[in-house]
């Protein structure tokens, strides 16, 4: 039988050998995380910068002379290309050099002047001025290669509105607009391409009183297409087809032309002129036709004033070539309040001028409404 002293040494061995166990697990668990530690930092962009912070994470954009970071843990940052000393990337990037085709590549930054690009085992050195962009590869190919459908990439709003009135006077009227734009999605290099805006409006009214009745209808739509040769400037072709009762105009067919310039072009605001000629063919209700030249000049103006409003004008202005002194404009402004992520309440004006109608009809036509918008 084992004595009291054998029994100890083997308690006291038992331990040892289950402790030297629990530092042998710990050793491998600390070896294990490390090696997945570096694992994830080989798979990582890295960004070293002046003070010797060290950042991992995946490159956004190189633009303007700050390079867009995403991270894990604080999220994506801006960090001037002044303020890093080395960047050495992962996956393969595309660099868009000035009036050269873009280079794809690993990328590394050996100074805040020169970046390297290695592709297929050469190594090649650019400047920091001649580089205008460098961004992912596969989202630059997206971005740049990608051409929506006729159908896909359209933006805008439709609006309806409905009023009745009870009492001397029986009146209702209806309301419908319609403004869409198809272009391509924005690309990070600009490329030439077309746009195009669709607009329709209608306004229906009906009104009685005793035994007279009055109707009135307006309806107007128009195509534009545009080419962007700039990322501002575009030459532009659209048709319209008007009819306005309360003028006495039966059909208004009107086709032009001209330039026109983007001034103001960015997320909160758009602000466009237009410049240009036309040729018109009204037919008036009395029967008689007019055939014209006119000069086209405009502005439209979309203002995000706040995340719930928005305010859209437009003002086009036509000076009669061929018969001096008269002109004709239309303008329409809509305010809209948003109700939910698609729907808006709108108040709308619109107002058509022709300086020669036919007599017995007024000049101006002028509509105020309100209704509910929806946003796609």
């Amino acid at each position: 039988m084992a004595t009291l002293g054998t029994r100890v040494r083997l308690i006291g061995y038992g331990e040892q050998k289950f402790k030297c166990r629990r530092e042998s697990l710990k050793l491998t668990l600390c070896c294990i995380l490390g090696l997945l530690s570096l694992g994830a930092n080989a798979l990582a962009d890295v960004v070293t910068l002046k003070n010797g912070d060290r950042v991992t994470g995946t490159l956004v954009t190189v633009k303007e002379g700050n390079l867009e970071f995403k991270t894990d843990t604080v999220g994506t940052l801006t960090i001037p290309v002044a303020q890093i000393t080395s960047f050495v990337g992962v996956k393969p990037v595309a660099v868009v050099v000035k009036g050269q085709e873009p280079r794809r590549g690993t990328l590394e930054l050996k100074s805040p002047n020169e970046w390297q690009v290695t592709a297929n085992g050469k190594t090649e050195t650019l400047t920091a001025d001649k580089v205008e962009l460098i961004m992912p590869a596969d989202t630059y190919q997206t971005l740049m290669v990608t051409t929506p459908k006729p159908w896909q990439a359209w933006k805008g709003s439709a609006g309806l509105g409905y009023s009745i009135q009870h009492g001397n006077q029986q009146t209702d009227t209806f309301t419908t607009n319609l403004n869409a734009t198809h272009e391509r999605p924005e690309t990070p290099i600009f490329q030439p391409h077309f746009r195009t805006a669709y607009t329709f409006t209608t306004l229906l009214s009906h009104a009685s009183q005793a035994s007279a009745t009055v109707t009135s209808r307006t309806l107007t739509t128009n195509l534009r297409e545009d080419y962007l040769f700039t990322d501002k400037n575009f030459v532009f072709g659209f048709g319209q087809l008007d009819h306005v009762s309360t003028e006495g105009l039966y059909l208004r067919q009107t086709l032009g032309g001209g330039f026109g310039r983007d001034v103001i072009k960015n997320k909160r605001m758009t602000f466009s002129l237009l410049g240009g000629l036309t040729y018109t063919h009204d037919k008036f209700f009395v029967g008689t036709h007019d055939q014209s030249a006119e000069v086209l000049t405009g502005e439209k103006l979309g203002f995000q004033i706040s995340k719930r409003a928005r305010l859209d004008h437009y003002l086009n202005f036509y000076p009669n070539l061929s018969h001096g002194g008269w002109y004709r404009f239309d303008t329409s402004t809509v305010l809209a309040l948003k109700l939910s992520n698609r729907f808006s309440a709108n108040l709308s004006a619109i107002d058509l001028f022709l300086s020669n109608p036919p007599p017995g009809n007024q000049k101006n036509n002028i509509t105020y409404s309100m209704g509910l918008g929806y946003t796609f």
